[in-house]
């Protein structure tokens, strides 16, 4: 068995999460909720996000924009939307 390299996947390949930050930039309401989201520390911006991806669920909301939002579950993809949004 040879050591295989994994490949690093990058924020900007994710169709989905490049989506989402056109919208924020476009969508000044959703922009600022998801701003006071990722202010958070780390406990509350995933409990914040997981209930606000449930409740798009609820709501049938695009797949794709709630990939997108999950994306943000990670500390790094958040504080770097986070810097994107405050630009």
């Amino acid at each position: 068995m040879g050591a295989s390299k994994k490949k690093r996947a990058f924020v900007s390949d994710n169709k989905d999460f490049v989506r989402l930050i056109q919208v924020l930039k476009e969508e000044p309401d959703i922009r600022e909720t998801l701003k006071s989201i990722l202010m958070l520390d780390t406990f509350h911006r995933k409990s914040a996000l997981n209930t606000w991806l449930e409740e798009l669920r609820l709501k049938n909301a695009p797949q794709q924009f709630r990939s997108a939002l999950s994306c943000l579950l990670d500390d790094d993809i958040a504080q770097k939307a986070l810097e994107i949004i405050q630009e």
